[in-house]
């Protein structure tokens, strides 16, 4: 199974926050339902070559996480942490949209993957896992 961390899950989807995903999934006048409802109600519809890209960036995005990980940790101050978890998100960023990919369609098969048991399936197959 690819390891999604909390981690790298909570900087990924931090790089543009519940609203903008509830906003690519809203209509605008369903802007007050819970995003997490939104996205259970779109169809997980990624093709193979998404999901290829997802698989693609796992070590990257891990790579990443990693070297910053135990820096934030050890951070001297929460404005210090908070610095360097704002360095490994633009290096996030970096990584996906340097792969071809936008961050919010990394974000929503990042979501998939950790909700929908056929889209985890599928991209652990891609993964050879």
């Amino acid at each position: 199974m690819i390891r999604i961390t909390s981690l790298a899950l909570a900087l990924a989807l931090g790089l543009t926050g519940t609203q903008a995903l509830a906003q690519d999934y809203g209509s605008g006048e369903e802007g007050q339902q819970d995003p997490g409802m939104e996205q259970s109600q779109k169809p997980a519809d990624f093709s193979d070559e998404e999901l290829q890209q997802f698989v693609d960036l796992q070590d990257r995005i891990g790579e990443i996480r990693k070297e910053y990980v135990s820096q934030i940790e050890a951070a001297e101050s929460e404005d210090k942490a908070r610095k360097l978890q704002q360095e490994a998100q633009s290096e996030m960023v970096t990584a996906i949209e340097d792969a071809g990919m936008s961050v919010q369609e990394y974000n929503a098969i990042a979501v998939a993957y950790n909700s929908n048991p056929d889209i985890q399936k599928r991209v652990d197959e891609m993964a050879g896992e």
